[in-house]
């Protein structure tokens, strides 16, 4: 039996990563979730954060996710983002932007959840 599973980490755009892995970490809505070979089928929404990547060369990935879905099942994973960004492309400015974006959306409507929870994951990340 296998370590390693197939990953794809897609956007609207274009197919941002397909390779094997032996562990990867998603910031689902309900926690941070790590995938190893053979996980039970899951799916799940994603919050802002870092997907951590262990590819099956010994290298690892760290990608920020905006926005997004997870899925899990039969040994392939598959990562549907609004938005993808290498850690080291990723700078203090795109955050505080993409805060001030949603805090002006808060303005407008204090009651969504899921803007708050979005708002409260950016600031967590400390850039």
């Amino acid at each position: 039996m296998s370590d390693t599973f197939s990953i794809k980490l897609v956007t609207p755009s274009k197919i941002f990563l397909e390779v094997n892995a032996s562990l990867v970490t998603v910031p689902a809505t309900e926690g941070d979730i790590g995938f190893l070979a053979n996980h039970v089928s899951f799916i799940s929404s994603i919050r802002p954060g870092f997907i951590s990547i262990n590819t099956d060369d010994g290298n690892e990935k760290q990608i920020y996710i905006t926005d997004g879905f997870v899925q899990f099942s039969d040994n392939n994973l598959l990562i549907i983002a609004v938005e993808l960004i290498e850690k080291e492309e990723l700078s203090s400015e795109f955050i505080n932007q993409k805060i001030t974006d949603l805090e002006n959306i808060l303005a407008s409507d204090n009651s969504n959840t899921k803007v708050q929870t979005k708002l409260d994951s950016l600031r967590s990340l400390g850039l």
